[in-house]
């Protein structure tokens, strides 16, 4: 699979990926609002640049939920929607995990799956009217690495350090490399 075949998709613009933002954040809120005893896992991809799904990145994606369901088979999932959208997929899931734990298996799938770099594993939970959002650093662990120099993804996403091809390129290898390992065994 090349970077081609895997970033071929419809290009989405700024106000599109803004607006899918917004929504998602409604979302957020009002799954909560409706079940406050419950915890929120929120997935999406790390996807760059204005192309944010194709065939293949989709099916990665739906083998991620499957991974994540796995990962709480012991638990009991009261909800769970994927929507695959245009502007990326999403992937929301309900429990009465704790904040703390579910996010401890999404940072351990994360560790244990190649691929988990390529997600968003977020767990929110609704606190005084609030979505709060549980990081790796509540947890006492460093943030996440960028692709392409393995220094803080946030730092290097917002000074806008590497190219969108240079990220593409760190992506496939990430793929490439999973593939080929899981081929192998």
């Amino acid at each position: 699979m090349s970077t081609n075949e895997l970033f071929t998709g419809e290009k989405i613009g700024l106000e599109e990926m803004m607006e899918s933002r917004e929504q998602r954040s409604l979302r957020h809120f009002s799954l909560l609002s409706k079940n406050t005893d419950a915890n929120l896992l929120s997935v999406t991809m790390n996807i760059p640049g204005p192309i944010k799904t194709s065939p293949q990145l989709l099916a990665l994606f739906e083998e991620m939920i499957a991974v994540i369901q796995a990962k709480l088979a012991d638990q009991a999932i009261f909800y769970d929607l994927y929507l695959p959208l245009k502007t990326g997929a999403e992937y929301y899931l309900l429990t009465h995990l704790s904040a703390t734990s579910l996010k401890e298996r999404m940072i351990a799938l994360e560790m244990e799956n190649p691929l988990g770099r390529l997600f968003d594993l977020d767990v929110l939970t609704l606190s005084d009217g609030h979505l709060q959002s549980i990081s790796r650093q509540d947890l006492g662990l460093p943030a996440r690495r960028c692709y392409v120099c393995s220094e803080n993804a946030k730092a290097c996403g917002r000074s806008r350090k590497h190219s969108v091809e240079e990220m593409h390129k760190a992506i496939q290898q990430i793929i490439t490399s999973t593939i080929s390992h899981t081929k192998e065994e």
